[in-house]
């Protein structure tokens, strides 16, 4: 080959080479925009996809200009504690809704397309600014989808466990106040069955997340997530499960927990509101479904509010979560009272229905006596004047 031909052929190459480079990274500044052919967003809504999230959003609504953080801060999210458990990606489904009616009719689109390894983590109706992204719907809904045959003990208390690590929240100050507080701690082999974990509600659902996050602090998050792996639903071979996997018995582990758990400040505590608010927060989101809910009249808001009471719960800020609470209860009231006025009104209309013709024949078989009688006493009238 020519000298001039290998030269051309060489300045070909390297702008073919640097054409891609370009094209490549162009396309990678574009992946966030979500306009791969792989990512389906419902009509009326558009996705932001990174890494292992895709964030969804309805263009011109104010969740939209949320759309970039909430993606950055669920890829961290992910990071910390998600892929740490050492199982198969998975990509976070996460729709920000920019009302509770939204919610009410489009969250069945999302939890449509979650199955397989794309996880639907519920999002969040958008309260902006008030509102923080909480991480608990998310490392629940992933923790549900790797885990889907463990105890409730173990599936829920390390749902919760790794959503408090990501927020910095202390998983044993439940504990400890509740303890302060006078209640019982029951021990931990009593609430390894799940009917005995749903008796001991709501008492049971702390004390998991507080002994899954010492197994969290002193294992590690793949060790952890390996023993609940191998347990699944099989809440009778914990002990020798346990201790194979550790290395030490189950009971001493408890030990170790209840002294881990005691160390700290000790916070104030209303006992009958936090149970209550747990209770809620729990059977609505956790033990109940939460589709269920949502087919119910005003279970969009009850779901919301279930969600949003979950970070003040968690943090021990009892008041604040029960304010979430308390506008749930409100809307079923308000459900309810209008469900009975609409009752009332059908009897009403059903039963003028069903009178009226009953009315009507006994007005026609009463109608020529009444005519007669009528008739008889204009003779009379009648004969009485002539007289």
């Amino acid at each position: 080959m020519r000298p001039e031909g290998r030269r051309i052929r060489l300045l070909s190459c390297f702008w073919a080479a640097l054409l891609s480079v370009a094209a490549a990274a162009a396309a990678a500044a574009a992946a966030g925009v979500a306009q791969a052919a792989d990512v389906q967003a419902p009509a009326g809504w558009a996705v932001r996809a990174s890494e292992h999230v895709y964030v969804y959003t309805v263009p011109g609504s104010a969740a939209a200009a949320r759309a970039a953080a909430a993606a950055e801060e669920l890829e961290h999210l992910y990071a910390g504690v998600i892929a740490p458990l050492g199982m198969r990606p998975l990509t976070i489904l996460y729709p920000l809704f920019p009302t509770v009616e939204r919610f009410r009719t489009d969250w069945w689109q999302f939890s449509a397309q979650g199955y397989g390894d794309l996880v639907y983590a519920w999002g969040a109706v958008d309260h902006s600014p008030a509102d923080v992204l909480s991480p608990y719907p998310v490392t629940r809904a992933v923790v549900a989808r790797l885990f889907p045959r463990a105890i409730p003990f173990l599936r829920w208390g390390l749902g919760e466990a790794l959503a408090d690590l990501a927020a910095g929240v202390d998983a044993h100050r439940h504990v400890r106040a509740l303890e302060a507080s006078g209640q019982p701690i029951p021990s931990l082999v009593s609430l390894l069955p799940p009917a005995d974990f749903g008796g001991a509600l709501p008492v049971s659902y702390p004390v998991a997340v507080s002994f899954m996050a010492h197994l969290l602090q002193t294992y590690g998050i793949a060790q952890t997530a390996a023993f609940v792996a191998e347990v699944e639903f099989r809440y009778y071979d914990v002990e020798p499960l346990f201790e194979a996997r550790f290395g030490t018995s189950f009971d001493a582990a408890e030990r170790q927990w209840r002294a881990a758990a005691g160390r700290g400040p000790v916070a104030a505590l209303d006992v009958p509101t936090y149970l209550a608010v747990t209770q809620f927060v729990y059977r609505t989101t956790l033990a109940g479904s939460p589709s269920r809910v949502l087919l119910e009249p005003e279970g969009a808001t009850v779901v919301d509010e279930a969600f949003r009471a979950v970070l003040p719960l968690r943090r021990l800020a009892v008041a604040q979560a029960a304010s979430h609470m308390e506008v749930a209860f409100a809307a079923v009231e308000q459900a309810d009272r209008r469900s009975r006025l609409q009752t009332t009104t059908a009897r009403g209309v059903i039963g003028l229905l069903v009178i009226a013709p009953i009315l009507a024949a006994i007005g026609l078989l009463i109608w020529p006596w009444l005519r007669a009688r009528r008739a008889e006493r204009r003779r009379r009238v009648r004969g009485e004047s002539a007289g």
